[in-house]
């Protein structure tokens, strides 16, 4: 069995520029999933936790609330650069050269 098989090195192949952008432009619903999870994952205790309401598993919730909130940062901060460059990539097929202009996301 291939240890790696299950990690597809080909979303150039998948993804393209219409379809950035339509996630894009869908980003609300993905930050306000991950603001909401933040929310309940960075309390202290919520009943509907069940058995992992354990304190042993508090800072596990923590960390992973924190994780949520790093990347609605990073959806209202450098995201949008990033992908801006990531679709020059998709209809280039090569990095963007100092000066050239990126394709815009809207």
């Amino acid at each position: 069995m291939e240890l790696y098989r299950g990690y597809n090195w080909d979303g150039d192949d998948h993804w393209t520029v219409e379809a950035v952008r339509d996630w894009w432009r869908d980003r609300g619903r993905v930050r306000e999933w991950a603001v909401a999870i933040a929310a309940d994952w960075g309390a202290d205790a919520h009943p509907h936790w069940g058995d992992n309401a354990d304190p042993r598993h508090l800072g596990h919730y923590h960390d992973a609330a924190q994780g949520h909130r790093d990347f609605v940062a990073h959806i209202d901060g450098g995201l949008e650069a990033h992908l801006r460059g990531y679709l020059f990539w998709l209809e280039q097929r090569r990095e963007p050269r100092d000066g050239e202009a990126l394709p815009r996301l809207r």
